[in-house]
Protein backbone atom coordinates (compact mmCIF):
# COMPACT_ATOMS: atom_id res chain seq x y z
CA UNK A 1 0.00 0.00 0.00
CA UNK A 2 1.63 3.64 -1.35
CA UNK A 3 2.11 5.42 1.76
CA UNK A 4 0.51 9.07 1.78
CA UNK A 5 0.88 12.50 3.38
CA UNK A 6 -2.23 14.50 4.63
CA UNK A 7 -2.24 17.72 4.02
CA UNK A 8 -5.62 19.67 5.29
CA UNK A 9 -7.19 22.47 4.29
CA UNK A 10 -7.48 24.11 0.59
CA UNK A 11 -4.35 25.15 -1.18
CA UNK A 12 -4.42 27.52 -4.11
CA UNK A 13 -8.02 25.62 -4.32
CA UNK A 14 -9.06 28.95 -4.96
CA UNK A 15 -8.18 32.68 -5.06
CA UNK A 16 -11.36 33.13 -1.92
CA UNK A 17 -8.88 31.35 0.47
CA UNK A 18 -5.26 32.82 -1.22
CA UNK A 19 -3.99 35.15 0.94
CA UNK A 20 -5.65 38.52 -0.05
CA UNK A 21 -6.20 39.76 -3.31
CA UNK A 22 -4.71 36.17 -4.00
CA UNK A 23 -1.76 36.52 -1.98
CA UNK A 24 -0.79 40.35 -0.72
CA UNK A 25 -3.57 43.40 -0.06
CA UNK A 26 -0.78 45.42 -0.94
CA UNK A 27 -0.77 49.13 0.38
CA UNK A 28 0.58 51.51 -1.92
CA UNK A 29 1.15 55.55 -2.82
CA UNK A 30 1.31 57.42 -6.14
CA UNK A 31 0.87 60.64 -6.96
CA UNK A 32 -2.33 60.10 -8.05
CA UNK A 33 -3.22 58.55 -4.97
CA UNK A 34 -1.66 60.70 -1.94
CA UNK A 35 -2.15 63.50 -0.05
CA UNK A 36 0.03 66.91 0.39
CA UNK A 37 -0.07 70.74 0.53
CA UNK A 38 1.25 73.24 -2.12
CA UNK A 39 1.02 77.05 -2.27
CA UNK A 40 1.76 78.71 -5.76
CA UNK A 41 2.47 82.12 -6.55
CA UNK A 42 1.92 84.31 -9.25
CA UNK A 43 2.16 87.63 -10.39
CA UNK A 44 -0.61 89.83 -11.62
CA UNK A 45 -0.92 93.14 -13.50
CA UNK A 46 -3.65 95.18 -13.74
CA UNK A 47 -3.51 98.27 -16.29
CA UNK A 48 -7.42 99.12 -14.85
CA UNK A 49 -8.99 99.37 -12.08
CA UNK A 50 -10.54 96.22 -10.69
CA UNK A 51 -11.74 94.42 -7.35
CA UNK A 52 -11.73 90.33 -7.74
CA UNK A 53 -13.13 88.33 -5.31
CA UNK A 54 -14.41 84.34 -5.74
CA UNK A 55 -15.13 81.32 -3.91
CA UNK A 56 -14.05 78.00 -3.70
CA UNK A 57 -13.84 75.26 -6.51
CA UNK A 58 -13.61 71.78 -5.60
CA UNK A 59 -12.16 69.30 -8.40
CA UNK A 60 -11.64 65.60 -8.74
CA UNK A 61 -8.96 65.13 -11.57
CA UNK A 62 -6.69 61.67 -11.90
CA UNK A 63 -8.26 60.29 -8.61
CA UNK A 64 -6.80 63.54 -6.36
CA UNK A 65 -9.59 65.47 -4.45
CA UNK A 66 -8.41 69.32 -4.50
CA UNK A 67 -9.55 71.99 -2.89
CA UNK A 68 -8.58 74.90 -4.91
CA UNK A 69 -9.48 78.83 -5.10
CA UNK A 70 -11.59 79.77 -8.17
CA UNK A 71 -8.79 83.23 -8.02
CA UNK A 72 -6.87 85.16 -5.98
CA UNK A 73 -8.17 88.13 -3.76
CA UNK A 74 -7.16 91.51 -4.07
CA UNK A 75 -7.39 93.55 -1.65
CA UNK A 76 -6.02 97.23 -3.33
CA UNK A 77 -7.92 99.46 -5.61
CA UNK A 78 -5.51 100.47 -8.34
CA UNK A 79 -6.09 104.00 -9.02
CA UNK A 80 -5.73 105.85 -12.85
CA UNK A 81 -4.75 109.63 -12.22
CA UNK A 82 -5.71 112.71 -15.06
CA UNK A 83 -2.97 115.25 -14.84
CA UNK A 84 -3.23 118.10 -17.60
CA UNK A 85 -0.04 118.02 -19.48
CA UNK A 86 1.93 121.38 -19.70
CA UNK A 87 1.10 124.00 -22.08
CA UNK A 88 4.22 125.56 -23.90
CA UNK A 89 2.22 126.82 -26.61
CA UNK A 90 -0.44 129.02 -24.80
CA UNK A 91 -3.19 126.95 -25.91
CA UNK A 92 -5.44 124.40 -24.48
CA UNK A 93 -4.96 120.82 -24.84
CA UNK A 94 -7.26 118.59 -23.41
CA UNK A 95 -6.62 116.22 -20.17
CA UNK A 96 -5.23 112.53 -21.58
CA UNK A 97 -5.40 110.09 -18.69
CA UNK A 98 -1.74 108.60 -17.58
CA UNK A 99 -2.16 105.00 -16.85
CA UNK A 100 -0.42 103.65 -13.80
CA UNK A 101 0.42 100.28 -13.17
CA UNK A 102 0.71 97.98 -10.03
CA UNK A 103 1.99 94.87 -9.33
CA UNK A 104 1.08 92.18 -6.69
CA UNK A 105 1.84 88.81 -5.77
CA UNK A 106 -1.18 86.84 -4.70
CA UNK A 107 -1.20 82.95 -3.17
CA UNK A 108 -3.23 80.26 -3.88
CA UNK A 109 -3.55 77.71 -1.80
CA UNK A 110 -4.05 73.63 -3.57
CA UNK A 111 -4.75 70.48 -0.69
CA UNK A 112 -4.38 66.78 -2.64
CA UNK A 113 -6.43 64.04 -0.88
CA UNK A 114 -4.53 60.47 -1.38
CA UNK A 115 -6.92 57.80 -1.44
CA UNK A 116 -5.74 54.69 0.41
CA UNK A 117 -7.91 52.09 -1.36
CA UNK A 118 -6.15 52.71 -4.49
CA UNK A 119 -4.98 49.43 -6.09
CA UNK A 120 -1.19 51.52 -6.53
CA UNK A 121 -1.05 53.32 -3.73
CA UNK A 122 2.10 52.65 -1.98
CA UNK A 123 3.79 54.67 1.30
CA UNK A 124 6.22 57.35 0.46
CA UNK A 125 10.13 57.64 1.68
CA UNK A 126 9.52 57.54 5.44
CA UNK A 127 6.00 56.66 5.67
CA UNK A 128 4.38 53.71 6.68
CA UNK A 129 1.33 52.31 5.17
CA UNK A 130 -0.72 49.60 7.28
CA UNK A 131 -4.15 46.97 5.84
CA UNK A 132 -5.94 44.95 8.53
CA UNK A 133 -8.17 42.65 6.48
CA UNK A 134 -10.58 40.81 7.80
CA UNK A 135 -12.64 38.59 5.84
CA UNK A 136 -15.12 35.03 5.62
CA UNK A 137 -14.72 32.87 2.77
CA UNK A 138 -16.60 29.55 1.73
CA UNK A 139 -15.49 26.63 -0.83
CA UNK A 140 -17.78 24.14 -1.39
CA UNK A 141 -19.07 21.27 -4.27
CA UNK A 142 -21.09 18.07 -4.16
CA UNK A 143 -19.29 14.63 -4.85
CA UNK A 144 -20.11 11.07 -6.14
CA UNK A 145 -17.27 8.11 -5.61
CA UNK A 146 -17.19 6.15 -8.76
CA UNK A 147 -14.98 3.32 -7.35
CA UNK A 148 -12.71 1.90 -4.53
CA UNK A 149 -9.69 -0.32 -3.92
CA UNK A 150 -10.14 -1.68 0.00
CA UNK A 151 -7.82 -2.50 2.31
CA UNK A 152 -8.95 -4.50 5.31
CA UNK A 153 -6.10 -3.01 7.78
CA UNK A 154 -7.41 -5.04 10.74
CA UNK A 155 -5.10 -8.40 11.63
CA UNK A 156 -7.62 -9.41 14.60
CA UNK A 157 -10.70 -9.53 11.92
CA UNK A 158 -12.09 -12.80 11.06
CA UNK A 159 -12.18 -11.40 7.32
CA UNK A 160 -8.54 -9.84 7.17
CA UNK A 161 -7.04 -10.34 3.53
CA UNK A 162 -3.62 -9.86 2.52
CA UNK A 163 -2.67 -5.96 1.61
CA UNK A 164 -1.23 -6.87 -1.43
CA UNK A 165 -4.82 -8.90 -2.32
CA UNK A 166 -7.05 -5.65 -1.52
CA UNK A 167 -11.19 -5.61 -2.21
CA UNK A 168 -11.78 -3.85 -5.89
CA UNK A 169 -15.04 -2.66 -6.64
CA UNK A 170 -17.54 -0.23 -7.56
CA UNK A 171 -18.24 2.99 -5.04
CA UNK A 172 -21.31 4.65 -4.13
CA UNK A 173 -21.04 7.15 -1.65
CA UNK A 174 -22.16 11.14 -2.03
CA UNK A 175 -21.30 13.89 -0.45
CA UNK A 176 -20.57 17.36 0.02
CA UNK A 177 -17.48 19.23 1.11
CA UNK A 178 -17.74 22.27 2.76
CA UNK A 179 -14.74 24.92 3.69
CA UNK A 180 -14.91 28.20 5.69
CA UNK A 181 -12.54 30.14 6.82
CA UNK A 182 -12.05 33.00 8.87
CA UNK A 183 -8.92 35.56 8.62
CA UNK A 184 -7.61 38.24 10.40
CA UNK A 185 -4.23 39.49 7.66
CA UNK A 186 -2.15 42.34 8.49
CA UNK A 187 0.38 43.78 5.98
CA UNK A 188 2.53 46.48 6.58
CA UNK A 189 4.61 48.73 4.23
CA UNK A 190 7.19 51.22 4.85
CA UNK A 191 8.41 53.39 2.19
CA UNK A 192 12.37 52.99 1.74
CA UNK A 193 11.98 56.06 -0.98
CA UNK A 194 9.15 57.61 -2.96
CA UNK A 195 9.06 54.42 -5.26
CA UNK A 196 10.07 51.16 -3.20
CA UNK A 197 8.21 49.96 -0.31
CA UNK A 198 9.08 47.14 1.74
CA UNK A 199 6.32 44.12 2.64
CA UNK A 200 6.01 42.42 5.83
CA UNK A 201 2.48 40.46 6.65
CA UNK A 202 0.75 38.00 8.81
CA UNK A 203 -1.92 35.85 8.54
CA UNK A 204 -4.65 34.53 11.83
CA UNK A 205 -7.18 32.13 10.01
CA UNK A 206 -9.52 29.94 11.41
CA UNK A 207 -10.43 27.24 9.20
CA UNK A 208 -13.37 24.53 9.44
CA UNK A 209 -13.86 21.30 6.96
CA UNK A 210 -16.98 19.81 7.20
CA UNK A 211 -18.16 16.71 4.42
CA UNK A 212 -21.97 16.08 5.11
CA UNK A 213 -24.97 14.92 3.34
CA UNK A 214 -23.61 11.17 2.98
CA UNK A 215 -25.90 9.06 1.58
CA UNK A 216 -25.30 5.56 -0.02
CA UNK A 217 -26.89 6.08 -3.90
CA UNK A 218 -27.81 2.05 -3.35
CA UNK A 219 -29.62 2.71 -0.14
CA UNK A 220 -31.12 6.55 -0.14
CA UNK A 221 -32.11 5.70 3.57
CA UNK A 222 -28.81 4.94 4.98
CA UNK A 223 -26.56 8.38 5.95
CA UNK A 224 -23.53 9.16 7.94
CA UNK A 225 -22.78 11.84 10.76
CA UNK A 226 -21.13 14.53 9.43
CA UNK A 227 -17.36 14.63 9.44
CA UNK A 228 -15.74 17.95 10.89
CA UNK A 229 -12.45 19.19 11.19
CA UNK A 230 -11.18 22.58 12.27
CA UNK A 231 -7.58 24.28 12.92
CA UNK A 232 -6.67 28.01 13.70
CA UNK A 233 -3.78 29.89 14.41
CA UNK A 234 -0.98 31.94 13.20
CA UNK A 235 -0.59 30.01 10.03
CA UNK A 236 0.88 32.94 7.46
CA UNK A 237 3.92 34.95 8.23
CA UNK A 238 5.77 37.30 4.18
CA UNK A 239 8.16 40.08 3.40
CA UNK A 240 8.65 41.30 -0.07
CA UNK A 241 9.43 44.48 -2.04
CA UNK A 242 7.07 46.79 -4.03
CA UNK A 243 8.66 49.10 -7.14
CA UNK A 244 6.48 51.49 -9.30
CA UNK A 245 8.32 52.42 -12.01
CA UNK A 246 6.03 54.30 -13.81
CA UNK A 247 3.86 57.67 -12.54
CA UNK A 248 3.08 60.49 -15.08
CA UNK A 249 -0.19 62.46 -15.51
CA UNK A 250 -1.69 59.44 -17.96
CA UNK A 251 0.24 56.10 -16.73
CA UNK A 252 1.50 53.90 -13.45
CA UNK A 253 2.92 50.56 -13.33
CA UNK A 254 4.34 48.80 -10.24
CA UNK A 255 5.84 45.83 -9.68
CA UNK A 256 5.81 43.49 -6.78
CA UNK A 257 7.32 40.23 -5.43
CA UNK A 258 7.33 38.58 -2.02
CA UNK A 259 7.87 35.00 -0.15
CA UNK A 260 5.13 33.54 2.00
CA UNK A 261 5.13 31.20 4.38
CA UNK A 262 2.18 28.99 5.06
CA UNK A 263 2.80 26.71 8.46
CA UNK A 264 3.58 22.89 7.90
CA UNK A 265 1.86 23.67 4.04
CA UNK A 266 4.49 25.41 1.67
CA UNK A 267 6.81 27.90 0.94
CA UNK A 268 5.06 30.29 -1.95
CA UNK A 269 6.84 33.01 -4.38
CA UNK A 270 4.95 35.37 -6.03
CA UNK A 271 5.41 37.85 -8.30
CA UNK A 272 3.21 40.61 -9.73
CA UNK A 273 2.76 43.36 -12.52
CA UNK A 274 -0.02 46.07 -13.14
CA UNK A 275 -0.01 49.04 -15.17
CA UNK A 276 -2.95 51.75 -15.20
CA UNK A 277 -4.09 54.11 -17.73
CA UNK A 278 -5.53 57.41 -15.76
CA UNK A 279 -8.97 59.13 -17.36
CA UNK A 280 -9.63 61.92 -14.93
CA UNK A 281 -11.75 60.25 -11.80
CA UNK A 282 -10.47 57.20 -13.17
CA UNK A 283 -8.00 54.19 -13.24
CA UNK A 284 -8.33 51.69 -15.60
CA UNK A 285 -5.32 48.86 -15.05
CA UNK A 286 -4.23 45.69 -15.87
CA UNK A 287 -2.54 43.14 -14.12
CA UNK A 288 -0.85 39.54 -14.00
CA UNK A 289 0.37 37.20 -11.10
CA UNK A 290 2.04 34.54 -10.65
CA UNK A 291 2.73 31.99 -7.50
CA UNK A 292 4.74 28.72 -7.19
CA UNK A 293 4.57 26.58 -4.18
CA UNK A 294 6.65 23.90 -2.95
CA UNK A 295 4.62 21.71 -0.89
CA UNK A 296 6.39 21.27 2.61
CA UNK A 297 4.30 18.34 4.18
CA UNK A 298 3.07 15.22 1.84
CA UNK A 299 2.83 15.13 -2.01
CA UNK A 300 -0.46 15.21 -1.70
CA UNK A 301 -3.24 18.35 -1.02
CA UNK A 302 -7.05 19.15 -1.32
CA UNK A 303 -9.77 18.84 0.68
CA UNK A 304 -9.48 16.74 4.21
CA UNK A 305 -9.93 16.57 7.40
CA UNK A 306 -9.64 14.39 10.32
CA UNK A 307 -12.14 12.84 12.22
CA UNK A 308 -13.36 10.72 15.03
CA UNK A 309 -10.43 8.60 16.79
CA UNK A 310 -7.83 8.44 13.88
CA UNK A 311 -9.88 9.11 10.91
CA UNK A 312 -9.05 10.84 8.13
CA UNK A 313 -10.61 11.53 4.61
CA UNK A 314 -8.95 13.19 1.17
CA UNK A 315 -10.58 14.60 -1.42
CA UNK A 316 -7.48 15.17 -3.64
CA UNK A 317 -7.09 17.66 -6.23
CA UNK A 318 -3.22 16.25 -7.19
CA UNK A 319 -1.18 13.94 -5.40
CA UNK A 320 2.22 12.70 -5.96
CA UNK A 321 3.41 16.40 -5.98
CA UNK A 322 6.02 18.40 -4.76
CA UNK A 323 4.98 21.81 -6.11
CA UNK A 324 2.08 23.93 -7.44
CA UNK A 325 1.69 26.54 -9.86
CA UNK A 326 -0.91 29.48 -10.40
CA UNK A 327 -0.95 32.01 -12.99
CA UNK A 328 -3.95 34.95 -13.31
CA UNK A 329 -4.48 37.37 -15.58
CA UNK A 330 -7.01 40.52 -15.29
CA UNK A 331 -8.28 44.00 -15.34
CA UNK A 332 -9.97 46.21 -13.17
CA UNK A 333 -10.99 50.01 -12.80
CA UNK A 334 -10.86 52.73 -9.49
CA UNK A 335 -12.65 55.35 -9.86
CA UNK A 336 -13.06 58.46 -7.31
CA UNK A 337 -17.22 59.06 -6.82
CA UNK A 338 -16.55 62.21 -4.70
CA UNK A 339 -14.25 63.45 -1.68
CA UNK A 340 -15.36 59.92 0.91
CA UNK A 341 -15.71 57.20 -1.70
CA UNK A 342 -14.50 55.15 -3.97
CA UNK A 343 -15.64 52.18 -6.02
CA UNK A 344 -13.27 49.39 -7.52
CA UNK A 345 -14.01 46.65 -9.83
CA UNK A 346 -12.10 43.39 -11.22
CA UNK A 347 -12.39 40.38 -13.37
CA UNK A 348 -9.77 37.82 -12.99
CA UNK A 349 -8.90 34.58 -15.03
CA UNK A 350 -6.17 31.96 -13.60
CA UNK A 351 -5.06 28.93 -13.91
CA UNK A 352 -4.74 27.39 -10.63
CA UNK A 353 -2.72 24.00 -11.69
CA UNK A 354 -5.41 21.35 -10.69
CA UNK A 355 -8.62 23.58 -12.78
CA UNK A 356 -9.32 27.23 -13.97
CA UNK A 357 -11.81 29.76 -12.76
CA UNK A 358 -13.06 33.30 -13.74
CA UNK A 359 -14.12 35.82 -10.54
CA UNK A 360 -15.07 38.86 -10.38
CA UNK A 361 -14.18 41.32 -7.14
CA UNK A 362 -16.01 44.83 -6.16
CA UNK A 363 -14.75 47.16 -3.31
CA UNK A 364 -16.56 49.75 -2.15
CA UNK A 365 -14.04 52.33 -0.33
CA UNK A 366 -15.18 55.04 2.29
CA UNK A 367 -12.08 57.72 3.27
CA UNK A 368 -13.45 60.09 5.88
CA UNK A 369 -10.16 61.69 6.30
CA UNK A 370 -6.33 61.97 4.88
CA UNK A 371 -4.80 58.87 6.87
CA UNK A 372 -7.55 56.44 7.69
CA UNK A 373 -10.07 54.43 5.05
CA UNK A 374 -12.71 51.18 5.06
CA UNK A 375 -12.82 49.16 1.92
CA UNK A 376 -15.91 46.68 1.90
CA UNK A 377 -15.19 43.76 -0.70
CA UNK A 378 -16.71 40.67 -2.05
CA UNK A 379 -16.11 38.33 -4.63
CA UNK A 380 -17.41 35.20 -5.99
CA UNK A 381 -16.49 32.72 -8.92
CA UNK A 382 -18.60 33.31 -12.29
CA UNK A 383 -17.24 29.93 -13.77
CA UNK A 384 -15.00 27.14 -12.90
CA UNK A 385 -13.64 23.92 -14.72
CA UNK A 386 -13.60 21.89 -11.76
CA UNK A 387 -16.87 21.06 -12.62
CA UNK A 388 -17.26 17.41 -13.75
CA UNK A 389 -13.77 16.42 -12.76
CA UNK A 390 -12.76 12.75 -12.22
CA UNK A 391 -9.98 13.34 -9.14
CA UNK A 392 -8.60 10.88 -6.39
CA UNK A 393 -9.94 10.63 -3.39
CA UNK A 394 -8.42 8.70 -0.22
CA UNK A 395 -9.73 7.63 3.31
CA UNK A 396 -8.35 5.13 6.10
CA UNK A 397 -11.52 4.72 9.06
CA UNK A 398 -11.12 3.18 12.22
CA UNK A 399 -14.10 1.81 13.77
CA UNK A 400 -15.77 2.48 10.36
CA UNK A 401 -19.63 2.27 9.71
CA UNK A 402 -19.95 1.39 6.02
CA UNK A 403 -18.07 -1.43 4.53
CA UNK A 404 -17.66 -2.71 0.62
CA UNK A 405 -21.09 -4.31 -0.75
CA UNK A 406 -22.05 -6.61 -2.96
CA UNK A 407 -25.11 -6.39 -5.34
CA UNK A 408 -26.69 -9.66 -6.29
CA UNK A 409 -28.38 -7.95 -9.59
CA UNK A 410 -31.38 -8.77 -8.35
CA UNK A 411 -32.02 -6.06 -5.79
CA UNK A 412 -30.13 -7.53 -3.03
CA UNK A 413 -27.31 -5.47 -1.26
CA UNK A 414 -24.75 -7.66 1.52
CA UNK A 415 -21.41 -6.12 2.89
CA UNK A 416 -18.88 -8.56 2.28
CA UNK A 417 -17.64 -8.23 5.80
CA UNK A 418 -18.82 -6.06 8.73
CA UNK A 419 -15.87 -6.91 11.87
CA UNK A 420 -13.15 -5.06 10.16
CA UNK A 421 -12.10 -2.33 12.68
CA UNK A 422 -9.38 -0.44 9.94
CA UNK A 423 -10.29 0.18 6.73
CA UNK A 424 -7.98 1.92 3.96
CA UNK A 425 -9.60 2.72 0.75
CA UNK A 426 -8.21 4.64 -2.41
CA UNK A 427 -10.47 5.75 -4.98
CA UNK A 428 -11.78 8.37 -7.75
CA UNK A 429 -14.88 10.52 -7.46
CA UNK A 430 -16.49 13.23 -9.39
CA UNK A 431 -16.94 16.63 -8.18
CA UNK A 432 -19.50 18.52 -8.93
CA UNK A 433 -21.28 21.68 -8.45
CA UNK A 434 -17.94 23.75 -7.40
CA UNK A 435 -18.78 27.10 -5.78
CA UNK A 436 -16.75 29.62 -3.18
CA UNK A 437 -17.20 33.16 -2.11
CA UNK A 438 -15.33 35.41 0.16
CA UNK A 439 -16.37 38.80 1.84
CA UNK A 440 -14.51 41.55 3.96
CA UNK A 441 -13.33 44.70 5.16
CA UNK A 442 -10.28 46.23 5.00
CA UNK A 443 -9.19 49.25 7.46
CA UNK A 444 -6.34 51.05 6.22
CA UNK A 445 -4.40 53.55 8.22
CA UNK A 446 -1.13 55.65 6.56
CA UNK A 447 1.27 57.24 8.87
Amino acid sequence: MKKSALLLGVLVAMPAFAGDDYGYRYSSSCTDCGYETTRTVRSNSYKKASRKTSGYKNTITNNFYYIQPGAARTDYRAQNYYTPKPDYSNSYQEPVQEETSYTKKSYSSKMRKYFLAHPFFQPEQGQFGSVTDVSYATNSFKFDTIDGTVYNLDTTSGSYNDPNNPIHGDSYLSGKAETTQFTVKEDISYGISNNLSLLAMAQYDSTEVKIKDWKDRLDSSWSSDDKTDSDSGINIFGIGLQYRFVDDPEWIAMASGYYQHQKDTANTFVGEIKAGYKVNRTTLYGLGRVGYSVLTDGHIYGTGLKYGQGSWMMLAYKTDVDNVLYIEGGAGAFSVLNKYMTLNGEMIYGHYDWHDQLNIKGAIGFQPGDSFALNFYAMTSLWDSAKDKTLKFLSYEVNPVDFPKLDDGAGTITPLFTDSKLLYTEGTYKLKNYNEWKIGVQAILYF
